[in-house]
């Protein structure tokens, strides 16, 4: 498909889904007019977010602006630092730091505008160059030359391009459900599942429209996001009400899903631009684990990476949804700790 023929779709698109989120906002407004708007005031940090337990909270300055971070394990040892993805932040990857900060100096970050990194306002400065030079800068700024990356979701869409473009930087890569651009954009022109899986992406282009819809109804929508049973995790037990006040007050911030949603809307751009690319294949150690029971992003992806990287293991979670490290912990550090050991 030619590229004139794929932005007129993409614009139909948005359109279409943009047609269908203001009908299915005037019928929640309609069919719950009194709490529609309503949002609970949010002024103190949850206690779960200070447990000293998961790290220190630090600050930084790289490419320009101040990142959070938590950082658990002792500085000099090896750095793994985790990026995550929309709609979480550094909280996500609580059961990491646990396992790896006694063998490693793990750092998981807020990325650019999320949680209490530095939020700039302007759709411009969310373009994927600039999150992709933040995580450059980011691991020369943290003392290191270089570093296990470990991400997942949006997380994973900046690691893809990192490793691709300053893969001296990367030792180790691990990916969580996030399939490579090239290989996303190609199975979203071929499958219908994943077309219907991406409705959001298209809905996210729009101004205004997805973050009244996201603040809605006290953030419902986050609820259903982590815990319907299509998209939601399988395995509940660590995603505690408590975990779900955690997330709501971190969006609840002045900004916060503007930031997060300016990601998508600079997203399709640059991936269009490069499909027909064929860059230098990934040659550094590569694990990509996949919940199969994604929602979001279809697991069939997984297993069409063999053009893209050379050096890769592939591993499924059965009964697992989108938010692999937070839905099946245990086993997501099994898988990476056996992939650190193995090229160790």
């Amino acid at each position: 498909m030619n590229r004139l023929l794929f932005q007129l779709l993409f614009y139909f698109l948005i359109v279409f889904w943009g047609s269908f989120g203001v009908i299915r906002e005037i019928w929640e407004f309609l069919w719950h007019p009194l709490t529609f708007f309503y949002q609970k005031p949010r002024k103190v940090q949850p206690e779960i977010l200070q447990d000293p337990a998961y790290g220190t909270h630090k600050y930084i300055t790289a490419n320009g602006i101040k990142f959070h971070y938590v950082a658990n394990g002792t500085e000099g040892k090896p750095l793994m630092l985790f990026l995550h993805g929309y709609p979480e932040f550094w909280f996500s990857w609580r059961f990491q730091l646990l396992e790896f900060g006694r063998d490693y100096y793990a750092v998981a970050v807020d990325l650019r505008g999320y949680g209490d990194t530095e939020r700039p306002v302007h759709k411009r400065d969310y373009q994927l160059h600039i999150l992709t030079q933040d995580i450059a800068e980011l691991i020369p700024a943290l003392g290191y030359t270089s570093c296990i990356l470990v991400a997942h979701d949006w997380g994973g869409m900046l690691a893809w391009r990192l490793v691709q473009n300053h893969p001296e930087l990367v030792d180790r890569l691990v990916i969580m459900d996030c399939p490579h651009y090239r290989v996303y954009i190609k199975t979203l022109l071929s499958s219908w599942t994943q077309f219907m899986y991406s409705w959001y992406m298209f809905l996210f282009q729009l101004p205004y429209l997805p973050e009244i819809i996201m603040r809605a109804r006290d953030y419902k929508l986050l609820e259903r996001v982590f815990f319907s049973k299509t998209m939601g995790l399988k395995n509940k037990e660590g995603f505690t009400k408590e975990v779900m006040e955690a997330f709501k007050y971190t969006f609840s911030q002045p900004g916060a899903f503007t930031a997060a949603i300016n990601y998508h809307r600079n997203a399709f751009k640059p991936a269009v631009k490069e499909l027909h690319s064929h860059g230098q294949k990934i040659e550094n150690p590569l694990l990509l684990i996949w919940g199969d029971d994604d929602h979001a992003i279809i697991k069939e992806m997984a297993d069409q990476h063999d053009k893209v990287a050379t050096n890769i293991i592939v591993k499924h979670i059965p009964n697992c949804s989108h938010w692999t490290q937070q839905d099946c912990p245990d086993l997501v550090n099994q898988y990476m700790q056996e992939f650190l050991q193995n090229i160790s």
